[in-house]
């Protein structure tokens, strides 16, 4: 088989794939926690199954939350849209000082019922001492294609290191 004939058969095969996910629905689950005993910060991006997610109880004092919850949302016009966004800010005391960790909604289409209006995702931003030492950064940079997704930040308080792990696109969803 020619490798023109494997590329095309592959992204059909991606294609297809991307559009019975995006038809069934998904709840995403950014989780925050600021271990002191460990001397870390640690940020997952997560989807919850979709028999549990529309029970799950996001909760701050638990450190879970949905990009869905950041987002305000006008249902009142033809087109069902996103109008105004907000952040968490976390702060954490590890031993090289204290850290700011901003949360925030991943819009990839402000219009819901457009091309990518059914996805959500999430960005943060780890700021050391009133500096960014890592500016904005979303877990997932696209609403489709292969683009690698952000599933672990981890923040060392030792080191002031962040380290990110990323994984496949087709792996996450």
């Amino acid at each position: 088989m020619s490798k023109l004939r494997i590329l095309i058969l592959s992204f059909l095969t991606t294609a297809h794939v991307a559009d019975v996910t995006a038809a069934e629905a998904i709840y995403p689950l950014v989780t925050y926690k600021c271990n002191i005993e460990s001397d870390m910060i640690t940020l997952t991006n997560s989807l919850l199954k979709s028999d549990e997610g529309p029970t799950f109880h996001y909760s701050d004092e638990d450190g879970t939350y949905s990009p869905w919850n950041l987002v305000e949302i006008d249902r009142r016009t033809e087109h069902t849209r996103i109008v105004k966004t907000k952040k968490i800010t976390k702060t954490c005391m590890l031993s090289s000082g204290e850290y700011t960790i901003t949360l925030e909604p991943q819009v990839f289409s402000q219009n819901l019922d457009g091309s990518c209006g059914a996805t959500i995702s999430s960005a943060f931003t780890v700021n050391f001492a009133g500096v960014n030492i890592r500016e904005r950064t979303p877990f997932e940079e696209h609403c489709r294609g292969d683009s690698p997704i952000i599933t672990r930040v981890t923040v060392f308080g030792k080191t002031g290191q962040v380290k990110i792990k990323h994984i496949p696109r087709y792996n996450f969803y």
